[in-house]
């Protein structure tokens, strides 16, 4: 069973401006990220970003699960279809993605656990668990990712 409803072509249509009012997001050009250039909108290091190259076309989601609004958050997570919610531990989050393929700890108090879900259209899901909030980030982009 899949873990993640969204398709890819769903996920490529999603905007920040559908869950953020206009006045709060700052429009992205020349992003760096992933080694490749991006635009997008972003509110803080609320970040939803499309390639320079396919710029109608969303490939990336980052979501800052501490600095929105709860229902924001949840919506964003819903539309998604991931099975997740703000401040899970890392127990609870392995409990439902499995092993993660990597992680990566840039800060003493939180690890970033990355994840390959789905088998029919994969994505790399990365959620950063602090050791006392819970999950407070999530990024989210379909693999493989163009060039």
């Amino acid at each position: 069973m899949e873990l993640l409803g969204i398709s890819h072509d769903a996920f490529g249509r999603l905007r920040l401006a559908d869950f953020i009012a206009a006045e709060h997001l700052e429009q992205l050009r020349g992003w760096e990220y992933l080694d490749r250039c991006w635009v997008g909108e972003a509110s803080g290091f609320t970040e939803w970003l499309r390639l320079e190259s396919a710029p109608e076309v969303t490939r990336s989601v980052a979501i800052d699960l501490v600095a929105l609004p709860e229902s924001t958050v949840q919506s964003m997570i819903d539309t998604l279809r991931l099975p997740l919610r703000a401040g899970q531990d890392h127990q609870e989050i392995t409990g439902v993605f499995g092993k993660p393929t990597g992680t990566q700890r840039f800060v003493r108090d939180r690890v970033t656990l990355v994840f390959r879900i789905g088998a029919a259209e994969p994505y790399e899901l990365r959620c950063t668990v602090h050791e006392e909030q819970g999950l407070i980030h999530l990024t989210m982009h379909p693999t493989p990712l163009p060039d």
